[in-house]
């Protein structure tokens, strides 16, 4: 990759997919230029491109990074049974207190306890596990979600509807699931390609699509290849905090471009973030100088993602 590869991955990522006459725009070079980089970087495995949901709207209410620590020796085999579970979105080898860092999400929180508590003990290799759930996620890519309101009742506290935030009301149906599904492993692919996989009218894909985009329910994202760009550095991040509410650190927080993931968190964090930079040094400046220059953060532990290994739907080697 020389210097334009990487400017047109900056913004690709910084803004998700765009179109190859907006980035020619940007960047001050040809439309065909552009064009045949993006295509020459897909075709070589360096980015791959992908559909995120909003996983809020599709119904995902139980989230949680989860760290495993794993008997000696047994580290491939345990990864590998971890990569080929479908209710896992995210694995990676994690330098620190853990071996492993898995992310999940559910559509309750039983679910969530079914899995750590049935499926993960079963895996043969693994010593211990530890859940940091995201209560409340805020950010995860461009999708953003408004901090919980409550009021004081003669009971406790109970949520209240904040008329001020504009809520999504978009009613998700089985086509739209199905849709996604397939956009989450080519996020590219035209209606006429997924209707020979669904069965259902070219029309329909488009109207469910138009829709879908029009509401926010996805993103077309660009992930690039964590085995061919060493430089890049993925890390999850615990926070304690202290004489500041979490949501108003979080605030501050997720207007950090490089932050892709941001929640408060049950267990031993107060807050729990992931972020990805080009380099170690950028990361090293995020935790030293720019988290702690945020009023109200504390401790901060970081997780190095040493080799991701799978991302949604797609998985690189073990």
């Amino acid at each position: 990759m020389d210097e334009l590869d990487q400017n047109i991955l900056d913004e690709l990522q910084k803004q998700g997919f765009q179109k190859s006459r907006t980035l020619a725009y940007l960047l001050g070079v040809g439309e065909r230029t552009v064009h045949r980089r993006i295509t020459t970087m897909r075709r070589e495995g360096i980015v791959k491109v992908i559909a995120v949901p909003d996983f809020i709207s599709f119904g995902y209410a139980a989230w949680a990074k989860i760290g495993i620590k794993v008997e000696p020796n047994s580290l491939p085999y345990v990864a590998r049974q971890l990569v080929d579970n479908p209710s896992i979105y995210f694995v990676a080898y994690s330098y620190g207190r853990f071996d492993i860092l898995i992310a999940v999400r559910f559509g309750d929180f039983s679910c969530l306890t079914y899995f750590v508590d049935s499926e993960l003990s079963k895996i043969r290799g693994i010593l211990s596990t530890e859940t940091l759930v995201l209560a409340s996620p805020r950010k995860y890519y461009d999708f953003s979600w408004p901090k919980p309101l409550f009021k004081g009742t003669k009971d406790g506290w109970q949520p209240c509807l904040d008329t001020s935030t504009s809520c999504n009301h978009y009613q998700v149906d089985e086509v739209d699931r199905r849709i996604v599904s397939i956009l989450m492993e080519d996020g590219l692919a035209r209606p006429a390609a997924i209707k020979s996989k669904l069965g259902v009218s070219e029309s329909t894909i488009r109207k469910h699509m138009k829709k879908m985009l029009s509401n926010g329910m996805f993103r077309i994202v660009v992930v690039p290849n964590p085995e061919l760009l060493e430089y890049a550095v993925w890390a999850t991040i615990g926070i304690n905090i202290s004489n500041r509410p979490g949501h108003e650190i979080l605030d501050d927080i997720v207007k950090h471009p490089e932050v892709y993931l941001a929640s408060v968190s049950i267990g031993r964090f107060n807050l729990v973030i992931a972020a990805h930079f080009h380099n170690i040094d950028f990361l090293h400046r995020f935790v030293t100088v720019e988290l702690p220059a945020i009023q109200g953060v504390g401790h901060i532990e970081t997780f190095l993602h040493n080799k991701p290994l799978k991302y949604h739907n797609i998985k690189w080697s073990i």
